[in-house]
């Protein structure tokens, strides 16, 4: 009788632990989703300020002392996020997708574009290594980027385009 519990489990601790594991088609379906969603809501409200640029900052995530205003180094415990804002870009700019697009060594896993109210973004999904993943969200003149692990995908583009929504350039 005891070995039918054992069994029992071990079959649903797996089931479990295959639950929580979500494999990088579905981190990257959720996560564009999340930022398409994100683009296509209401800015957040700026909880901080660098210089002259009025941001929201996600809880969890700190502004580093060498940041400046084109270029704000953001970290959440060991991820940095890097964002790149250019105030000659207008939101309707597609600079940093044409540069994007245009680099033939990058293996860009998946993208998608978004157009709202004079507004052109995208997220970007691009293989970094066998396990680590390059993302990119971005908005006219403004970028940011971070290196993650698969099983951050999805939140991490979330909370990238909300930082990236958030912030005004005109």
């Amino acid at each position: 009788m005891t070995r039918i519990w054992m069994r029992l489990l071990i079959a649903s601790l797996a089931v479990i632990l295959l639950a929580g594991c979500s494999s990088l088609e579905e981190q990257t379906s959720d996560g564009l989703e999340n930022a398409k969603v994100a683009f296509q809501g209401d800015a957040e409200k700026p909880n901080e300020k660098v210089n002259d640029i009025n941001i929201f900052i996600p809880s969890g995530f700190s502004i580093e002392e060498e940041s400046n205003e084109t270029n704000i180094i953001l970290s959440k415990g060991k991820e940095s996020f890097i964002l790149f804002i250019n105030p000659n870009e207008l939101p309707s700019s597609q600079l940093y997708y044409d540069l994007m697009t245009s680099d033939k060594n990058l293996k860009v896993l998946e993208e998608k574009t978004f157009e709202q109210n004079g507004r052109f973004g995208f997220a970007a999904i691009i293989e970094n290594s066998e396990e680590k993943y390059e993302l990119i969200t971005s908005i006219g003149g403004i970028k940011l980027t971070t290196i993650s692990d698969q099983q951050d995908v999805a939140k991490n583009l979330e909370k990238m385009m909300l930082i990236v929504r958030s912030i005004s350039t005109n």
